[in-house]
């Protein structure tokens, strides 16, 4: 008896341990059903290039891939970093002078904007030179003008890169021309258009079909036209806003993409591709079926279960209403959803560091993010504005872009009590989320290992009841 007694509790405990401890919980609405984050996201058609991504650019949701952290060369796509860089380290009225090296160390038969060395043209000229005519010299000259040397130039190029949280990818010049050290992946190739995405200046420039170059020291006014056939017009698409070729024997055909629909903006990146042909069928069909597939939902305007943004810090004396303070979402808040899902199926989770000294102008007092099932689908920071300051140039200079999911590249033993979602990923690098412990979804497996030791309680007490019978 004192066996088969041992005998059902051992099998009732094993049992136990084999349930979905998802069955036997009962939270609040959103945690109440497991929801199934990869049957619910859509996998995405079947392209004809090697590798893609798609990302809606506000929120950094990853919307379609293939291959995204593979290597390839990533040829004058190159050209967007390069600008970047650009960008970020001198004024658009700053006079670049072209040197020997940059007129002679290029290619005389690659894509070039027609610079000879002792040509003097300002820094903005030079950079639709390089977005538009895919100018490789003009790349040298602006490296070497930014940088001091070219060297020093793709260093910062790098440096970057890496600060974009970049996974798998080092630049060894400054145009893209093949180099066997010389790579990319799309995942980071989407990071870098991103970040450029939010410099004003880079998209005028990218989305510009044709400009209008002066008459220089060395040469005649002439035109400049973009080759993105999208912009061009060479092929019709009405949604492109920018973007960026690239081509070489070694790298195929590379195509990165800016398309804007119903308040919608996506970034395409196409890469290692057969023909020109197929990089731009490629990019159609990932754009169209993204603006057809997914919907954009601005935190601050979603309802959910719980008390929605920003009503819930009330509580918080700090942002009480007699403080004339105004609360919103930061760079990014918005939810990216396939059509099929509701928002109500999000679960939410707020992080906020009540312990922060809160200052005039703009502060970063936490940050929220929105779940699928194991996918973040947005995520912000919380962002208080007390009215008596004024935000500077350089703090807003200095804002990160703010999240690009999936978290497991991103952002790893963050301590979210103390830390604001964007700033920790700045700091985080290529990393993960999966260190950081959700109560609520542990909530689950720690009833189930309660249930398990009642079982096995159970059957102690049977046997001992057995043996008092006996």
């Amino acid at each position: 008896m004192k066996r088969r007694l041992f005998s059902a509790a051992l099998i009732m405990l094993l049992f136990s341990l084999l349930i979905d401890p998802a069955y036997v919980y009962a939270g609040d609405n959103n945690d109440a059903e497991i929801y199934d984050a990869e049957g619910a996201w859509p996998s995405g058609p079947d392209i004809s290039a090697d590798g893609a991504i798609v990302i809606e650019a506000s929120s950094g949701s990853i919307l379609y891939a293939k291959n995204i952290y593979d290597t390839f060369y990533p040829a004058s796509t190159t050209k967007i970093l390069t600008t970047l860089v650009a960008l970020d380290n001198s004024e658009l009225n700053e006079i670049v002078t072209v040197s020997y090296a940059a007129d002679n160390y290029v290619s005389k038969t690659s894509s070039r904007m027609g610079l000879v060395e002792g040509e003097q043209i300002t820094m903005e000229q030079a950079l639709y030179g390089i977005m538009l005519e895919s100018g490789n010299e003009a790349t040298f000259a602006v490296g070497e003008h930014v940088g001091g040397s070219i060297a020093h130039f793709i260093k910062m190029m790098n440096y970057k890169a890496q600060q974009l949280g970049c996974v798998n990818s080092h630049f060894a010049n400054s145009h893209g021309l093949h180099d066997d050290d010389h790579y990319t992946c799309c995942y980071d190739e989407a990071l870098i258009a991103r970040c450029a995405y939010q410099n004003p200046d880079f998209m005028k420039i990218t989305g510009t079909a044709t400009y209008a170059m002066p008459e220089t020291n060395k040469n005649p006014a002439k035109i400049l036209t973009n080759h993105h056939w999208f912009i061009n017009k060479t092929v019709k698409y009405d949604f492109c806003i920018g973007g960026k070729t690239g081509a070489t024997t070694q790298a195929g055909y590379a195509l990165v993409t800016y398309a804007k629909k119903d308040g919608m903006t996506l970034i395409s990146v196409v890469m290692h591709a057969e023909t020109w042909a197929k990089v731009y069928e490629d990019t159609r069909i990932l754009l169209d079926y993204a603006f057809d597939t997914f919907n954009a939902y601005k935190m601050n305007e979603l309802s959910l279960a719980e008390a929605s943004f920003p009503s819930m810090f009330g509580e918080i004396a700090q942002f009480s209403e007699n403080r004339k303070a105004v609360l919103e979402s930061g760079d990014g808040g918005i939810v990216i959803l396939p059509d099929n899902v509701s928002a109500n199926d999000n679960v939410k989770n707020v992080v906020y560091n009540d312990e922060l000294l809160i200052g005039s102008g703009r502060n970063v007092i936490g940050a929220i993010t929105y779940t699928l099932g194991d996918r973040i689908v947005g995520a912000a920071d919380i962002v208080f504005n007390e009215q008596s300051g004024k935000m500077t140039d350089a703090e807003f200079n200095n804002k990160w872009p703010v999240f690009m999911i999936p978290v497991e590249v991103a952002f790893q033993g963050v301590d979210m009590s103390t830390l604001s979602l964007a700033s920790s990923a700045a700091n985080a690098g290529p990393k993960s989320l999966g260190d950081i412990i959700d109560l609520k979804a542990a909530a689950p497996y720690a009833i189930g290992i309660g249930a398990a030791v009642a079982v096995v309680l159970l059957g102690l007490v049977g046997i001992v009841i057995s043996r008092r019978r006996r």
